[in-house]
């Protein structure tokens, strides 16, 4: 696994996973696309608080994380997909732990109503981390609504 920051160089690549993530979650969102087919997507990279990562296996990008940072040690991810293709294998756990140990502090995670999945997938992730505690709530998001958040400090 080899995960890189997102740059002008290889946003291309971000963002056409990005796309695929949207269209993924559609149901739960109630995006449709636009009409050029693509979807608008909730996270600006352009944004200084904003950091996009690729996570590539065997040379084939497997996935994407937008990472926001309030602070150094306050980060919440904002957007985390991994390519069906790769499920099941781990790599989403790794990727999420890479990007947990770079940036050591207080982490947020949410999940919209209807995601089950993707919460068992985190509390999963977060439970393989040494001595991390996980503190879950239902938290009323302005944007999405009521939504199941994970924080945790890694102190990897």
């Amino acid at each position: 696994m080899k995960v890189v920051v997102v740059t002008d160089k290889n946003r291309a690549v971000y963002n056409n996973l990005a796309q695929a993530y949207e269209a993924e979650f559609s149901g739960l969102t109630a995006k449709q696309p636009l009409s050029n087919g693509m979807f608008e997507l909730d996270t600006n990279l352009d944004d200084a608080k904003v950091t996009g990562f690729i996570c590539y296996k065997s040379g084939s990008p497997a996935g994407i994380a937008a990472v926001y940072s309030e602070a150094l040690d306050d980060n919440e991810v904002a957007e985390f997909y991994i390519v069906p293709f790769f499920r099941k294998t781990k790599l989403g756990t790794q990727f999420a732990h890479l990007l947990f140990q770079q940036r050591p502090g207080l982490w947020t995670i949410k999940q919209i109503a209807g995601a089950q999945y993707a919460t068992r997938f985190w509390l999963s992730a977060i439970a393989d981390l040494p001595g991390e505690s996980v503190r879950e709530d239902q938290y009323e998001d302005e944007y999405w609504g009521t939504v199941t958040r994970q924080r945790f400090v890694s102190t990897e």
